[in-house]
Formats: structure tokens, sequence, C-alpha cells
């Protein structure tokens, strides 16, 4: 019965990756030399985390506001229309509720995903974390020990 659920859930985890392939992606080009995007190549770094938090962008010229659907000690998944350019750097602010913690560095947009009339997932942009000030890292980790980490099926 075990082995049943397990293959309902590969299959159902199957089916929302080809739902997601209709949404569009903008990868940060690899400067290396083999000239395939960073991504491709590579498994997560750091275990994501399913949240819902509020984030503050700002750079020198503008600030808005966004909502974090993911994250991890390496970076965030930031939820909005208002996408930055892939390679953009910008200050970022990350509000942890019942708490007076605050995740405050500099961030830098890895890929960007296009709104799409076809995609039942949000547009947005993956985030990496460049720099974090002293006590966000610890922010991080106590905030999201207490959650359960997301699983992402690479079969």
């Amino acid at each position: 019965m075990l082995s049943a659920k397990k293959t309902a859930a590969a299959a159902e985890s199957h089916d929302k990756r080809a739902e997601r392939e209709e949404a569009q992606f903008t990868p940060l080009q690899d400067h290396g030399n083999s000239g395939e995007h960073s991504h491709a190549t590579r498994r997560r770094e750091h275990a994501r985390y399913k949240v819902e938090l509020d984030v503050s962008l700002g750079s020198d010229h503008n600030f808005y506001v966004g909502f974090v659907e993911n994250m991890s000690t390496g970076g965030v998944f930031i939820a909005t229309h208002m996408l930055r350019a892939v390679g953009e750097v910008f200050d970022i602010t990350i509000h942890i509720p019942s708490s007076d913690s605050m995740i405050t560095g500099t961030g830098e947009v890895r890929w960007v995903r296009e709104y799409s009339e076809r995609s039942n997932v949000p547009p947005g942009m993956g985030v990496r974390f460049i720099h974090l000030e002293p006590g966000s890292l610890e922010a991080i980790e106590h905030f999201l020990g207490r959650r359960e980490p997301i699983f992402y099926d690479d079969d």
C-alpha cells in the first residue's frame, strides 16, 4: 500500500511539474566556460521551506513590497508582478511575523518567472542572498527550524 501511495505522489508531482512548464523562465547566465545555465547543472544547495512573508525591496530609484513564497538560508522566491532584471542587485528586508527579528541584506535576481494566463503558478523571481546583515542568518535558521522543508522530486 505504501508503494502505491509513493507512486501516486510521484505521478502527482510529475503532473504539477508539467503544468509549470507553461511558465516562462529567464535564468541568470553562468559566466563560466561551459555557457550553460548554472541552475541547470546544480542541485539546490539549501533546503527550501514554504513560507508566507512580506518583503520590502529597495534600490537607489524605487521601493516596493512583495510576498515571499519559499525561503532557504541561501535565498527566496518572491511572488510579484513587478519583476526585476536578472542579475540586478538590491536591498532586501523580510519581515518575520510574531517577532521583532527582520532579515536584512542584499540579494541578486537569479531568474524570473513571467506571468502566463496558461499557468497556475505566480510570476516572481528567485533571489540569492549575496550579503546578510549580522543576525539575519540566525533569524532565518531559527524561523525555518520550526518548519518542514519542501520536497522536490528530481526524477
